[in-house]
């Protein structure tokens, strides 16, 4: 399924496909495209408040690329599914509101996706 979000200064998208009892996420935006991290999610059986195992390969430091991260995790969590995410969100010299903009629309696509679930 796919969730798409326009912003005044880019587009992101998230294309989710379930793979199993688990999701692949690809996480891409308007303008450049490419795999700049990858984030392997499993949520930690019996935690509360639930906790996950992460593991990340990522090509740079770009702040954009802690999205794979952060969208692997919080699906992780949310669903109890282990969260294999890649891609990347990548903008130029972004400022702090942008990213907090970014983060935003994030969090929306991932409710919509569990919202999809339990409906």
């Amino acid at each position: 399924m796919k969730f798409h979000r326009v912003l005044l200064f880019t587009s992101i998208q998230m294309d989710i496909t379930p793979v199993g009892e688990d999701l692949h996420v690809l996480l891409t935006c308007d303008g450049e495209n490419r795999i700049g991290c990858t984030a392997f999610s499993t949520p930690v059986p019996d935690s509360d408040p639930v906790t996950c195992e992460t593991s990340i390969i990522s090509d740079s430091e770009h702040p954009e690329n802690l999205f794979c991260i952060y969208v692997a995790e919080n699906l992780a969590k949310k669903t109890g599914q282990r969260v294999l995410c890649t891609g990347g969100i990548f903008v130029d010299n972004p400022e702090e509101h942008q990213i907090e903009k970014l983060y935003e629309n994030v969090d929306e696509m991932i409710l919509d996706w569990v919202n999809f679930l339990t409906d």
